[in-house]
């Protein structure tokens, strides 16, 4: 790792330890979204009175045994950041100046640097490096006057060129006015910006806690998808607790939500607060499921069609499964629900076989990357992610595949459908042919956790009891007398598994440790030496999961835990407080349209040039920008959540009081069936418990099946 000094900077958010003499100090210092620990020479920032200063540090990362990372600092400014981390970012887009040399000229000239570049541009030439290109640094300077101001500023506050650019292109000349007068029009407006940045230039701009813009603006953060924990609409009561978390004044919540329902953002239905787009979903998932009634006859010989083809796949289905098959073939919205090992990959084998015995274009697809290439390797047939079925358009950001241009096929099977969320949903349905007899095959597990994004579409349709559901119960892999899936029977009913030494089976353990920082020596100690004794490696067969990203036993921490255990040495890159090295396991985080690389997807850094880092995602080579590293995380450990629709060798899941009030059935039911071969839980036997018994708080605020099965809906 480079562990030259470099420049951060940031705002002044709490002090840790000040020593009375002024020589030393711990300080927590926000960088863009991000706080870090600072020490050093710092206990005089601010004329004692430190919290809010802006600071510019220059110093060196470090890794503290105990406390993680952290920036020891040698010197420090005290200054606005628009005259000097904002000033080397905008320097780093000048052609020819890089990141060095642009933190050369901010640390020479420090809060001069604004008055050199405009008045005295000569003196650049006193930067080591800088002197052959004084010329084009003050024309583009000189150039830019209309736009480096504003740049200069949104630059300082993290955000990347490509959304400077995004915001200068939108409003023109205008830009600037906008930015300062009406700050929260980048939250609705530009893609990529949220309320916290809008927030930011807000109160440098000076306007006040309570203007109506900026309550708009944080109700409608709250309510955005995105944001929404996966409910689809919010009571009044959990709105107004979300936009006080945010910090902003919630009196004049009611006028915020009158006028973005006057202007067609919201839709309100009594306490029920609604995005437009949600309920517009939710609605028009509800009717194209009733309009799809099915009913019909399989065609004459599919009997004799389905016998040849689990001949040809050497299998012989129960008679529930053979069933859920002739369900299928009668047409309409067909829901195949079950836990592992109950045959559902193995049932539509056999149906995808009849189907193509017949000619009849089956297509099959699931929500991620990761699923589609297991139903493939599962099914013999090729399987794709359902944006790639429905042909998003990263540069219109929608589907092309829709009413006027249906999906080409005869029948559909969707697996993983417990990961399928309200919009992708409406976006499928939306892209059915209109045969409202189409066969329509839902198949997944309804007791695992639902979707990352809004809704719980599975358990919903079960629930609503209008869509025909087959249920696989009974296990038929002759792998059946598995510690893995008699753990995650276990845990359905509600009961703690049994451990292989204490009379369960060979390939599931429940290691006890109280204290935190046993559990993350037992972690490690597992994945790195009895795992590789049983010949699994850690870096590609290994997966350890957890519920939490904070926290000692999040995934941030373990993390880094793991990443100096199992890649000690590769080529490192730092940015803030995150540290990637070649070599590393990484997660995408945020949906990459323009990669096609999607939220959850896992690859791996295979070099670093220049600004790039060069991520491997399924043997593709994808170039990431170093600006844009905070949609990357590393996934040697990852939260369960990410985990879904993946299947791992062997799992190690950190299971612990520390974890709260995530610890839930779905979640340790859901983490339990990502293993294959292999299944380690560390952590406290109360939580063990707790999270076989709890099945609170896996309710979300959704309104589908209330819809399915109101007065009047038919099938």
């Amino acid at each position: 790792m480079d562990m030259a000094s470099t420049l951060e900077e940031g705002t002044v958010v709490r002090v840790v330890w000040a020593a009375d003499d002024g020589e030393y100090a711990v300080l927590r210092v926000r960088t863009g979204d991000e706080e870090v620990t600072v020490v050093g020479p710092l206990a005089s920032v601010g004329g004692g009175e430190p919290i809010g200063a802006f600071v510019t540090i220059e110093g060196r990362w470090e890794e503290h045994a105990y406390h993680g990372p952290q920036f020891r600092v040698l010197n420090y400014l005290e200054g606005s950041p628009r005259t000097v981390a904002g000033i080397g970012l905008y320097l780093e887009q000048v052609p020819g100046i890089g990141p060095k040399l642009a933190s050369r000229i901010v640390e020479k000239f420090g809060m001069e640097t604004l008055s050199v570049l405009s008045k005295s541009p000569w003196r650049l030439a006193e930067v080591k490096g800088v002197k052959s290109k004084v010329k084009d640094i003050a024309d583009h300077w000189a150039k830019d006057e209309n736009g480096r101001a504003l740049t200069i500023r949104l630059r300082s506050l993290g955000l990347p060129m490509r959304l400077v650019e995004r915001i200068r292109r939108r409003y023109g000349d205008a830009a600037r006015a906008v930015v300062d007068r009406e700050p929260y029009r980048l939250a609705e407006e530009i893609t990529g910006i949220g309320f916290k940045t809008a927030d930011a230039l807000a109160r440098t701009a000076g306007l006040p806690e309570d203007d109506p813009a900026r309550i708009r603006a944080a109700v409608a953060h709250v309510l955005d998808p995105d944001n929404s924990d996966g409910d689809c609409f919010l009571d009044r009561a959990s709105l107004g607790l979300g936009v006080s978390l945010l910090g902003v004044p919630t009196e004049g919540i009611p006028e915020a939500i009158d006028r973005l329902e006057r202007d067609g953002r919201v839709i309100v239905e009594g306490e029920r607060i609604w995005t437009t787009e949600l309920y517009v979903a939710e609605c028009d998932v509800a009717a194209a499921l009733l309009a799809r009634t099915g009913g019909l006859a399989p065609p004459i010989g599919w009997l004799d069609d389905v016998a040849r083809a689990e001949q040809a796949c050497g299998v012989k289905l129960a008679d529930t499964q053979r069933e859920a098959i002739f369900s299928a073939l009668n047409g309409g919205p067909r829901i195949i629900t079950g836990g592992p090992g109950t045959g559902k990959t193995t049932l539509v084998r056999v149906l995808l076989a009849a189907a193509n015995a017949r000619g009849l274009t089956m297509k099959l697809a699931s929500p991620t990357g990761r699923a589609s290439k297991r139903l493939s390797e599962a099914t013999g047939g090729e399987a794709t992610t359902l944006h790639r079925l429905l042909a998003f358009n990263p540069g219109e950001g929608g589907f092309q595949r829709n009413g006027g241009d249906p999906i080409v096929a005869q029948a559909l099977v969707v697996d993983e459908m417990s990961m399928v969320d309200l919009q992708l949903m409406n976006a499928l349905l939306d892209a059915l042919p209109r045969d409202p007899g189409f066969p329509l095959i839902l198949v997944g597990d309804a007791d695992q956790l639902p979707s990352v994004g809004p809704g719980r579409i599975l358990a919903d349709l079960v629930a609503s009891g209008r869509i025909p559901v087959t249920r696989l119960d009974h296990v038929y892999r002759q792998e059946a007398r598995s510690g893995i899936l008699d753990a995650a029977s276990r845990v359905h009913r509600g009961v703690i598994p049994l451990s292989g030494e204490h009379g369960g089976f060979a390939d599931c353990f429940l290691l006890a440790r109280e204290e935190t920082d046993r559990v993350v020596e037992t972690v490690l100690e597992v994945v790195a030496t009895r795992l590789v004794g049983r010949g699994f490696d850690p870096r590609t067969d290994v997966q350890v999961l957890t519920p939490t990203r904070k926290g000692a036993l999040g995934t941030e921490a373990l993390n880094r835990a793991l990443q100096a255990k199992l890649n000690p040495d590769g080529k490192a890159f730092r940015r803030a407080d995150r540290e990637l090295r070649v070599g590393d396991r990484v997660i995408c985080t945020k949906n990459r349209y323009d990669f096609e690389v999607w939220n959850g997807d896992v690859g791996r850094v295979i070099g670093l040039q220049g600004r790039e880092l060069h991520l491997s995602f399924d043997g593709r080579t994808i170039p990431w920008p170093v600006e844009e590293l905070g949609q990357i995380d590393l996934a040697y450990a990852m939260t369960v959540h990410k985990s879904q629709g993946s299947e791992y060798p062997a799992v190690v899941l950190v299971l612990h009081g520390a974890h709260s009030i995530m610890l839930r059935r779905n979640l340790f039911y859901t983490a339990i069936t990502r293993a294959k071969k292999f299944l380690c839980v560390v952590g406290s036997p109360r939580a063990w418990t707790r999270a076989a018994e709890n099945t609170d708080g896996d309710q979300r605020k959704t309104a589908l099946a209330e819809r399915l099965r109101a007065p009047g809906a038919t099938t």
